[in-house]
């Protein structure tokens, strides 16, 4: 299950539906496993559009919620090289999030969790989740995609939801902000090192966007893969793409190379199409 921000990215070629969580929770069910997001979309015609869309997807709304809030709305401006700068709106729909009974009994029954920082900027939204995770069994896999956007995180959020954490994603702009926040005064796979070491992580997902990626632990660099060169459309959702990928495969009990080499064939298709969720499959 992936929790958190539903958003429209209002990108310049039109709008595209996505979301960190609901991004993940799709590739999850495109990719074999049982793919559910659990966001928050408004009683509007942007939120009526987003469920419309996600339904022709084939995957699951069940734990989608509808309140009186705007749906939300990401303004997306890209870089020559089709690289996302975004503007997210406040005070919408997922700002709200609830943790309702039937979205605690899923989380009880999830083999792994995927939320993020920025769906945390609201305390209502914050509390939910917390609510969420502790509802999960031991055994479940919870993978924090940090996510970082705009001044939307601080050291008490990225704190708690590191010590939940099993897995953690982040790239290469992220990997020095959190070196930053912390205090961890070194730079690099150090960084990883110690973030593994003061939070009992299993993995750390790195990704270095064109260049490379990465998977550590505890025993070191575990994997390493050059980025395929690929016609870019646009980089949206790829990191995304790129967690379902490697936790899916991970859950199937895959060898971590597999999972990882899974994750950059996947990351690389979705470069090559507008937008996160595609329209048509």
């Amino acid at each position: 299950m992936g929790i958190g921000e539903l958003v429209w990215d209002l990108l310049p070629g039109g709008r595209q539906l996505g979301g960190a969580p609901v991004n993940f929770a799709y590739w999850c069910s495109r990719l074999g496993a049982e793919g559910y997001p659990v966001s928050a979309a408004g009683n509007d015609n942007l939120g009526q559009e987003a469920f419309e869309q996600l339904a022709g997807t084939g995957i699951d709304l069940s734990y989608m919620q509808r309140n009186a809030l705007p749906t939300g709305r990401v303004n997306v401006t890209l870089s020559g090289k089709g690289i996302p700068e975004y503007d997210i709106v406040e005070g919408v729909a997922w700002d709200a999030l609830e943790a309702d009974a039937e979205t605690l009994g899923l989380a009880t029954q999830a083999d792994a969790v995927c939320w993020g920082s920025l769906a945390q900027r609201s305390e209502v939204s914050r509390k939910a989740i917390a609510a969420i995770l502790r509802a999960t069994r031991p055994e479940c896999l919870k993978v924090f995609d940090i996510n970082i956007r705009q001044h939307w995180y601080n050291r008490e959020i990225v704190t708690a939801s590191l010590r939940q954490a099993d897995v953690l994603k982040l790239n290469e702009d992220e990997l020095p902000l959190i070196a930053s926040l912390l205090d961890i005064g070194k730079s690099g796979t150090e960084v990883i090192a110690e973030l593994i070491r003061m939070f009992s992580l299993r993995y750390v997902i790195y990704t270095a966007g064109a260049d490379h990626s990465e998977i550590h632990s505890a025993e070191g660099l575990l994997s390493h893969i050059p980025t395929p060169k690929v016609e870019v459309a646009d980089t949206v959702g790829a990191g995304d793409s790129f967690t379902a990928a490697f936790i899916t495969s991970l859950l199937q009990g895959d060898p971590i190379a597999a999972c990882h080499r899974k994750a950059v064939e996947t990351a690389a298709k979705v470069c090559t199409i507008h937008g996160a969720i595609p329209r048509r499959p």
